[in-house]
């Protein structure tokens, strides 16, 4: 029998995503409280424009971490969010095992369909309606996508949501991906 090239390379990345989650996780950074309430020695935002940044540099040793977090009210409801990882951590992940993720976000109907579920769970029926697509099977086939890349998910048959754990990352991807 053939080998299929296609095959054995998703063999292979799939070997790699499980010896990953038998690996011993790296530590996270420790938590980071962004917020200066209570804490009468740190400067007010007003004061420091960086303080969410002062505040992790303060928490986290040299070479340094990545954090992002949230706390958000969105139609879906309120959410807070954080998460970090150590640099070494990031620099030493093979990023290629994220593409799947990054390019479910790479067209706009798929980004206006996160638009319409960060308001909250809706049909296909709604989608198609609300953003004027020419048929439900344009719907699933995107949503499809999401779906794989973790974007989305179908609490009920056609209907979809973005889970909450994914809500504050979109936005930080969004908030990254602004010209400034």
């Amino acid at each position: 029998m053939a080998e299929d090239p296609e095959l054995l390379r998703r063999l292979d990345a799939l070997e790699r995503r499980i010896a990953q989650l038998e690996e011993p996780a790296a530590p996270d950074p420790a938590p980071v409280d962004a917020s200066p309430a209570g804490a009468s020695s740190r400067p007010s935002p007003d004061e420091d424009p960086f303080w969410a940044l002062t505040a992790m540099k303060a928490q986290v040793p040299a070479p340094g971490a990545v954090v992002y977090a949230g706390s958000v009210e969105v139609g879906a409801g309120h959410v807070e969010y954080q998460w970090g990882r150590p640099t070494e951590h990031l620099l030493a992940a093979d990023w290629a095992e994220r593409a799947e993720t990054v390019a479910a976000l790479g067209h706009p109907l798929r980004l206006a369909i996160l638009r319409r579920l960060v308001e909250g769970e809706h049909t296909v029926a709604q989608l198609v309606d609300e953003l004027e697509l020419a048929s439900t099977g344009v719907a699933y086939h995107h949503l499809s996508a999401l779906q794989a890349g973790g974007w989305a998910t179908s609490p009920r048959r056609g209907s979809w949501a973005i889970p909450p754990s994914r809500i504050v990352p979109l936005l930080a991807i969004v908030t990254a991906l602004e010209k400034g």
